[in-house]
């Protein structure tokens, strides 16, 4: 039998969920913030509180991840897929946030007047949930 090389399938498994789970803690976080920001603004439930629970969905994904009995090496490609799907939504993210201020020429009415950033937490976390699903239906169709 061939070894990892990152430890035994446990801390394998313990290693992705934290990731995961610590990707929907910061995310959370920043959500959070943002509604104590614009509690009084109608778009709180399609800006906010959809990504707020995504965020805990992830957080619950990360736990499930780390104490399932799946193989090591699965733990490890759904975190992967997770990771890749935050970083590729983060890019288009940050590409609307650009193009929205070289169009409009920094009024950022996409943004609703608030403040920008709130769309690059959102961003990672919709990548990261995508990511962590196609991660589950790539290793169980292997």
């Amino acid at each position: 039998m061939g070894r990892s090389l990152i430890g035994t399938p446990v801390s394998q498994r313990r290693l992705s969920g934290g990731v995961i789970s610590s990707i929907g803690v910061i995310t959370g976080l920043m959500h959070i913030d943002h509604l104590l920001e614009d509690l009084h603004t109608m778009p709180v439930v399609s800006g906010v509180v959809f990504p707020l629970c995504l965020s805990v969905v992830l957080l619950y994904a990360g736990y499930w991840l780390a104490t399932s009995d799946s193989r090591g090496e699965q733990a490890v490609t759904i975190a992967v897929w997770s990771v890749a799907g935050a970083i590729c939504l983060t890019l288009v993210g940050t590409a609307i946030l650009i193009a929205d201020i070289l169009v409009h020429h920094n009024s950022l009415p996409a943004t609703g007047g608030n403040t920008p950033f709130i769309i690059l937490p959102s961003s990672v976390i919709e990548g990261a949930v995508t990511g962590f699903i196609y991660g589950i239906y790539v290793t169980w169709s292997n």
